[in-house]
């Protein structure tokens, strides 16, 4: 009893942990857990970032300067070059000054000789005291910090482009959001096709195994009633091992395709998930399907706003051509043994014009012509391959559409097939052999019906991706 209630909670525990989902609950984890999705998302915060922080590009530049400076030479001043004169003009002033004073005071001129005397004497005095080397302005070493502010006035519309830029660039990572989720939904769709279609082949390959099983106990009747020869009876054994090994392998194709599965949802692999659904088999009126509008197609979206993106970056290559203008500021704070020749602060306008970089500009612009030329090529390159998808998945939903009604008909024959030999076996008309090899046509038959049913919901899925709406596949697929 103990150990049947540790099995019954185990098998409790199991359910509980286990996850059915539909086709719109695998999208929408998805939608929240995909890798790839998560990275664009993370893009689109980038591209988001940087466009912010272009819009407050217009705002002044402030920073904060601080170094230590070591010269090779002090500053100094060159006095010994100037000595003569001002030996010279200080003497002349000296004895011109005692020449006034002297024919104020007695009305007369200063006698030559004396005035020569004072000139002498002056000169001689000067040049004795006058410093014989030139004075340091500054140390040889000082430390010096300020603030400086740079504010752009004029830049030939450089940051406005760079604005633009950043901007297109953050619809464009929009986009490609978009686009990634559009793939994902496409491709778990695809990937939940397959469990379906697994599931229904399983279905079918039990229901095989069951009348195999019933044709194998048949027959061992039939032999020992010694009716039928041994070898017939190995026929049906023969059949039956065929139709397990089968079921095992559907089984594991059909983890194989639940692992993938997981892996696009981001799920751990080794968690628990179930799908229990089948392939519907009803058909999507034509008449009633969305009219195609490719211009919804993200990858068309896409280069479209890569083109715009081309196009601002050849606004931006024209602009370097333009002079830069700034307002420019310093205050210095920290002028410990700062030379003499700095001042404590200065304010002013400054101008940038490149005239010459060896025709790199030239250059730049000519390649951004090409970019926005390369990029409306791509556009029409994508619009005809769309244009081209569009005419082959609407065709072939339709073809393969009167395939599967064909094929459903001839798989309901081979049932009508298989109870007439059986009976017929029963009658000793026909052999096991015959019952075991109408059992792999109904088999085959079924196969092809799920495999044209499995290429029908595919055609109709990739015609729903091209329109930019893949999620509407959910209206045929629970």
């Amino acid at each position: 009893m103990k150990k049947i209630s540790t099995f019954l909670i185990f098998i409790l525990i199991q359910n509980f942990n286990s996850q059915t989902l539909s086709l719109k609950d695998c999208i929408t984890k998805a939608m929240e857990s995909n890798t790839s999705i998560t990275l664009a998302k993370q893009s689109v915060e980038t591209n988001k970032e940087q466009y912010e922080g272009s819009r407050k590009n217009m705002l002044p530049k402030v920073d904060l300067l601080a170094g230590y400076n070591y010269l090779g030479k002090p500053l100094e001043v060159n006095l010994q070059q100037t000595k003569d004169g001002i030996v010279e003009g200080s003497a002349l002033q000296s004895a011109n000054a005692a020449s006034t004073i002297y024919e104020q005071i007695t009305g007369n001129p200063l006698n030559a000789n004396v005035w020569d005397m004072i000139y002498q004497t002056s000169r001689d005095i000067i040049s004795a005291v006058y410093p014989n080397y030139n004075p340091a302005l500054s140390k040889q070493d000082y430390l010096m910090a300020g603030i400086m502010v740079r504010q752009p006035i004029y830049l030939g519309g450089k940051l406005k482009a760079v604005q633009k830029l950043k901007e297109q660039q953050f619809r464009s990572s929009e986009i490609h959001l978009e686009n990634a989720q559009d793939l994902v939904v496409y491709n778990v769709t695809l990937q939940y096709l397959q469990v379906l279609y697994y599931n229904s082949m399983i279905e079918k390959e039990e229901q095989k195994i069951v009348s195999l099983q019933k044709n194998e106990q048949y027959a061992a009747q039939l032999l020992k009633s010694e009716i039928i020869p041994p070898y017939m009876k190995k026929w049906s054994d023969v059949a039956l091992m065929q139709g397990k090994t089968s079921l095992e392998n559907l089984k594991l194709e059909r983890e194989n395709a639940l692992l993938t599965l997981k892996q696009m949802m981001g799920m751990p692999l080794n968690s628990n998930l179930e799908i229990q659904g089948k392939l519907p088999e009803q058909f999507a009126e034509m008449d009633h399907l969305i009219k195609i509008q490719t211009e919804n197609n993200t990858d068309i979206r896409w280069l479209n706003a890569k083109k715009e993106e081309a196009n601002t970056a050849l606004k931006v290559a024209k602009s370097l051509n333009h002079p830069n203008v700034f307002a420019i500021g310093n205050a210095q704070f920290l002028r410990k043994d700062l030379p003499v020749i700095t001042p404590p602060w200065m304010v002013g306008i400054e101008m940038q014009w490149t005239l010459f970089n060896g025709f790199e500009n030239k250059n730049k612009i000519k390649a951004a012509e090409s970019l926005v030329k390369e990029s409306e090529l791509l556009i029409k390159q994508k619009q005809e391959t769309v244009d081209l998808a569009v005419q082959l998945a609407q065709n072939k939903i339709k073809a393969i559409q009167n395939q599967s009604e064909t094929l459903d008909a001839a798989r309901k024959e081979t049932y009508t097939t298989t109870d007439m030999i059986r009976k017929r076996m029963e009658n000793s008309l026909s052999s096991v052999k015959d019952v075991n090899d109408a059992l792999q046509l109904q088999y085959s038959s079924e196969k092809l019906y799920y495999t044209s049913l499995v290429a029908y919901q595919t055609a109709l899925a990739t015609y729903y991706y091209l329109n930019g709406q893949p999620e509407n596949i959910t209206q045929i697929i629970d």
